[in-house]
């Protein structure tokens, strides 16, 4: 068993992937978890940990489900239902999907307790809890119809048609005492019923655009006083009419002269915060109506607003499906925020990443956005939005606490880590017009920052020189030290030898070129790829080159003549590559999402790892350990492996020791001739055919078919799997076929008669018994004639 355990081995211990896909987010009254919408999933994630907690939805939901969906939806396509809105409560969770279905999931338990049709014409677009949590009122998407269902009684209480459907925006009054509900028209009217009495009691005009959003400035029945947002950059808040108590007028129109995304009431209705689809968070005083800026920020779209009464703090949801957590202080009479989480729902393609910090804390990561993360890998991978670029980031790299990063805006940013903040980057320098096309790949020296070097999509090379200001040492500079065509094609890598005296090249055009890294100086080119060459890598213990193509094909070269040394293959492109374990191994990253681990000495691939569902881009190797390293790819999983050999060896040598424990256990039943069934259990669990035929061949024997009937008996489903396949190793000889039939004769009779204990056609056991029951039933056969015949004989004579 120990030879089968590889020199390597490494297993996934933390997986990153998307959970909120954009449209609706909740958040739970303790602001513990937030509830996100992905697709044909509800995700409940933890804040602190940004890890998935559990999910609702149909692909991951148990039996209960499928029974109660069996009867009379089978027609619907389960596997194809997406979930257009969610609403929770404390105790419920309600969906609605596509196909106008309606589900209730029970938070507690994880499990559907209802699910019904909607009645609309159409997909349901929104869909909210009362206060109380009893009643769940949906709207339509083409019925221009709003009703309220009382789950706990199976009913529908109403169906409210007085209005210009559908309505984007649905709210219920904050006190359990009014049963009365607000819904925005598509003719951008606030609708007021109450749906005890089925009756419309007011109708709010004043906004020309859609409503964002509605609060209230109390929980209490006599709330006399809400607030609208709306697109059309207005804010309004209505005041109800202290006479009648039946009418709500306008009170204040201020105009913010932005696209308004959502309004909160804070500190006790005191206050109302407003987000800005621009990214400003701006704060209103109700008595004064003063506007103070929270939050000038200009590099984020925000697309919703969410406030925890519990926690005071405040939730900006931007357009780029990121989760920004903010403290909200009310203790002045200007609130202050302060940043706490910030959490990434959706990463869409990871490009590239790296390493930086002290003992490699932190993980710098760009996606297909201007903006890209920074990862505490320490602190429960907390991230950090770093901004500055002006389009997509394509590649990064760093050097202890310095990072580069380039992209399609053809500038370079240089950054530090701050002291004073923990993960964050101070932006030192940067330059615009760097290059004429796409950055394409960027590489910073080794053993501190002196220079680095990029590539453009237009096959030119740039190495520029890295210099400190001697009487300000956070000040930074780069200059071009020299360019070059470095080739005829778009330039994939870029890399440092580990001397830093050679730079490497990898480019479409199928070659791989090295150059020296303090002059314009081609020292060779490496020839023999068929197609684009994706990755090159320099070893870090030996003179040699690792370069992956588009070929299917990994090289090893040689520095001193530029000849290809070892030559590895794999099934589909191979995108990127990394030494392990101080140039022993290689990691190899592919187009189909596989990554295999190849052993250097002995050419063998010692690991496959099936994580990915897509390309993987970008792996980053921890080179303080070397026990663990980073993968991204298109499938937007950011997912952490970890070296588990001396583990996987331990267990090995566990189970050896185990199993030899109990091998010298059953030899000893065997010579003992005592506890035979014992014994034969110990020999079904060890697959030992023959002690197995040794202890039925005792009992038949001695003619006791009791004892082999009772010991067939006592096995359960999975002992009988494992009897079966040694039936099929005996029915191979015919001096075992007795035994081998008069076992396959208990076995298939339980099976016929009790239904519990089908074995079904495991391993082809028709297939491949049939040949041999047959061949032994014409020896019988044939046995039983000559024995007639000879008995006719003796009897004539």
């Amino acid at each position: 068993m120990l030879a089968t355990v590889s020199d390597k081995q490494y297993a996934a211990d933390a997986r990153y992937t998307n959970f909120y896909a954009g449209h609706d987010i909740a958040w739970a009254e303790n602001g513990e978890h937030i509830y996100c919408l992905n697709g044909d999933v509800v995700n409940q994630v933890n804040v602190e940990t940004s890890q998935i907690v559990c999910s609702f939805g149909v692909n991951v939901s148990d039996g209960s489900e499928k029974s109660k969906t069996s009867d009379g939806l089978d027609d619907a396509k389960m596997d194809e239902d997406n979930i257009y809105c969610f609403a929770m409560s404390r105790e419920h969770l309600a969906v609605a999907h596509g196909s106008g279905l309606l589900r209730l999931w029970e938070l507690s338990t994880k499990k559907l307790v209802k699910l019904w049709k909607s009645q609309h014409k159409g997909p349901v677009v929104r869909i909210e809890f009362s206060t109380c949590g009893n009643f769940i009122c949906t709207s339509g998407g083409a019925d221009a119809t709003i009703r309220v269902w009382d789950f706990t009684n199976n009913s529908c209480l109403c169906a409210l048609k007085d209005f210009p459907g559908p309505a984007l925006l649905l709210r219920f009054h904050p006190s359990p005492l009014k049963s009365e509900i607000y819904a925005a028209g598509a003719d951008n009217t606030i609708y007021c019923w109450d749906y005890g009495t089925k009756t419309l009691l007011h109708k709010l005009r004043g906004h020309i655009s859609q409503v964002t959003g509605i609060s209230f400035k109390s929980t209490a029945a006599e709330c006399d006083q809400l607030v609208t947002v709306s697109r059309d950059k207005v804010l309004i808040a209505w005041q109800l009419n202290a006479d009648s108590k039946s009418t709500w007028s306008q009170s204040k129109v201020i105009p913010l002269y932005v696209e308004l995304e959502g309004v909160a009431h804070i500190a006790d209705g005191a206050q109302v915060v407003v987000a800005c689809r621009s990214g400003k968070l701006q704060q209103i005083d109700t008595e004064s109506w003063k506007i103070r800026d929270l939050l000038v920020e200009t590099d984020f779209e925000i697309s919703r607003l969410l406030y925890c009464s519990t926690r005071q703090q405040v939730t900006l949801i931007t357009t780029e499906q990121n989760i920004i957590v903010y403290n909200v202080s009310t203790e002045s009479e200007r609130a202050e925020l302060k940043l706490v989480k910030q959490l990434i729902g959706y990463n869409d393609e990871i490009l590239d990443m790296c390493f930086l910090g002290d003992n490699d804390r932190y993980l710098a990561v760009a996606t297909n956005s201007k903006h890209f993360k920074l990862y505490d890998t320490e602190q429960n991978m907390n991230c950090r939005l770093i901004c500055g670029h002006s389009d997509t980031v394509m590649s990064l790299a760093a050097s202890h606490k310095l990072l580069i990063s380039v992209g399609k805006d053809c500038s370079i940013h240089l950054w530090k880590l701050s002291h004073e903040i923990d993960c964050f980057l101070q932006p030192l320098t940067q330059q615009t017009n760097c290059h004429t096309a796409t950055i394409g790949s960027v590489a910073i020296t080794h053993n501190g920052a002196k220079g680095f070097a990029s590539a453009c999509q237009d096959g030119s090379m740039k190495v520029w020189q890295l210099s400190r200001d001697k009487q300000d040492r956070n000040k930074y500079a780069f200059s071009l030290l020299y360019a070059a065509l470095a080739h005829d094609k778009e330039v994939n890598c870029v890399t440092y030898a580990v001397n830093n005296k050679i730079l490497a090249t990898a480019s479409q055009d199928k070659t791989a070129k090295l150059w020296s890294a303090d002059s314009n100086t081609l020292l060779g080119v490496l020839r023999g790829h068929t197609r684009g060459v994706w990755c090159v890598r320099f070893s870090p213990v030996d003179q040699v080159v690792l370069t992956s193509s588009s070929d299917c094909s990994l090289r090893l070269w040689s520095i001193a003549n530029f000849s290809c040394l070892k030559r590895l293959e794999q099934e589909c492109t191979i995108l990127r590559v990394e030494f392990l374990d101080h140039g022993k191994f290689i990691l190899s990253a592919a187009s189909d999402g596989l990554l295999k681990l190849w052993n250097i000495k002995t050419n063998i691939c010692v690991q496959s790892i099936d994580e990915h569902s897509d390309r993987v881009w970008s792996v980053a190797v921890s080179s303080c350990s070397n026990r663990y390293f980073y993968t991204g790819g298109a499938d937007s999983k950011l997912i952490r492996f970890t070296d588990v050999t001396e583990t996987v060896r331990s267990e090995a040598l566990d189970q050896r020791q185990a199993m030899l424990e109990q091998e010298q256990t059953l030899q000893c039943l065997l010579h003992a001739q005592e506890q035979l069934e014992k014994a034969f259990k110990l020999a079904l669990v060890l697959d030992k055919p023959k002690a197995t035929y040794d202890i039925i061949g005792s009992f038949v024997r001695k003619r006791d078919a009791a004892a082999v009937r009772q010991l067939v008996d006592q096995l359960n489903l999975d002992q009988r799997l494992v009897l079966l396949q040694h039936v099929k190793a005996w029915s191979t000889n015919s001096r075992h076929s007795y035994i081998a039939n008069l076992i396959l004769q208990h076995l298939l009779g339980d099976a016929l008669v009790h239904s519990t204990q089908k074995f079904y056609n495991k391993g082809n056991l028709v297939e491949v018994l049939t040949p041999y029951v047959q061949r032994h039933f014409k020896r019988v056969s044939e046995l039983n004639k000559d024995l007639a015949f000879m008995e006719f004989i003796v009897k004539c004579m």
